[in-house]
């Protein structure tokens, strides 16, 4: 299963905030990749520094395709 989140029309600082809470989601559902959508814009100039940063992603890939979105991998969770 794969889950997508769009940040188009999104500002800056609330795009960081749904990146942050969908990544964790994906993490905790166990969903292993993702893709984000972030666009051209302001986004996408922050959207690396934010995925680089979060211990829930294993890797990140720009899609060259599309030239405005993210797939991601996420961690495996630990179990506790």
């Amino acid at each position: 299963m794969k889950r997508t989140l769009d940040l188009h029309g999104k500002h800056v600082h609330e795009a960081w905030k749904c990146v942050d809470r969908f990544v964790s989601e994906c993490y905790y559902s166990n969903i292993k990749r993702c893709e984000i959508i972030c666009g051209q814009g302001l986004i996408r100039n922050e959207i690396e520094t934010w995925l680089h940063l979060n211990k829930h992603i294993r890797e990140f890939r720009f899609n060259s395709r599309t030239q405005g979105s993210y797939n991601l991998t996420i961690q495996k969770r630990k179990k506790v």
